[in-house]
């Protein structure tokens, strides 16, 4: 690789958030209607459910940490027991906000990226092309995340496994997550760009992911770079949301044993005092929409370039 190659390769990334922002600056107004509409619910129904589990969560970890250090059988057996079940509740509870979560991401991903690539495009995108364009596309995208979810859970699954059979020394551990990091980070930016393929292509399923994987041709430490930002971005979010709420712990449990209080006023109590990190949450979706749809803008347009020119050698 050239000297100027490298230094693309180092500059790609900040070019691809300073376009982003020059999109989402121009075209204020539907990005508002999409952030107020779909990401911002989204938001506030993914720190609800944080927040209505917390308590469960903790429960989990406290009882499966008593059960490592249980001193018969009997008694782990009994732990892990509780445990199960109090998973069991965590999971009822993520099935309820499953459905609103997927609906209200599935609407924001569609109308961001239609909205970027037709500003990219020298057109002025609104509400009404960003509906038109869930009715036309909604199909494609459906599939593609099922493939998608597909994926990321059967990796997850070998990286738990992976984990568990390396019994060696810390270091062993660190170098198989780190490993396994920038694999997901990979993994993350390939399938995002396939998201994209599917919503501004007649394309879905694999057939997408594979397109985004081969415009990613020369760019992918770029995508990484990108997908790590909102990465550290949410878990920084999702960090500053768990230090609340394990600080909130003890107020919680006196506003619960006081008459007449219920669960979903307590939530609705916890969820007013976070809506700066919903609204941060929300924003930080939304532009990672915009993001990754430039980078596919720009990387399409590249390959278009590196289509041309190979043309004008074989004349």
């Amino acid at each position: 690789m050239s000297e100027a190659q490298d230094i693309f390769c180092c500059f790609s990334p900040i070019k691809i958030l300073f376009d982003s922002l020059k999109i989402f600056l121009r075209n204020k107004q539907i990005f508002f209607f999409i952030f107020a509409l779909t990401t911002f619910p989204l938001s506030f129904l993914v720190v609800s459910l944080s927040i209505s589990t917390h308590q469960l969560r903790s429960k989990i970890y406290h009882l499966e940490a008593i059960a490592h250090l249980a001193s018969t059988r009997f008694e782990a057996r009994h732990v892990w027991e509780e445990s199960r079940g109090d998973a069991v509740s965590v999971l009822r509870t993520k099935a309820l906000f499953f459905i609103p979560c997927y609906i209200l991401s599935l609407i924001a991903a569609i109308t961001a990226v239609n909205s970027t690539t037709s500003s990219f495009n020298g057109k002025r995108p609104n509400l009404q092309t960003a509906v038109t364009a869930v009715k036309l596309t909604w199909k494609r995208p459906v599939v593609t995340t099922i493939l998608v979810y597909g994926i990321m859970l059967a990796y997850a699954a070998v990286t738990r496994t992976s984990l568990a059979l390396t019994t060696a020394s810390h270091g062993s551990r660190f170098l198989v997550q780190a490993i396994g990091s920038g694999v997901e980070l990979y993994l993350m930016a390939v399938l995002s760009l396939g998201m994209v393929v599917s919503i501004t292509e007649d394309r879905f399923g694999w057939e997408a992911i594979k397109v985004g994987s081969g415009l990613m041709a020369g760019r992918r430490f770029c995508g990484c770079v990108l997908s790590g930002l909102f990465v550290v971005l949410s878990n920084k979010i999702a960090w500053n949301l768990e230090t609340m709420m394990d600080g909130e712990d003890s107020i919680v449990e006196l506003s619960r044993s006081s008459p007449g209080s219920s669960t979903a006023t307590n939530v609705l109590i916890e969820v007013q005092d976070k809506m700066g990190l919903i609204g941060l949450y929300g924003f930080a979706v939304l532009f990672s929409y915009v993001i990754t749809t430039s980078f596919y803008c720009d990387c399409r347009r590249r390959n278009v370039i590196r289509e041309l020119e190979d043309e004008a050698d074989t004349v």
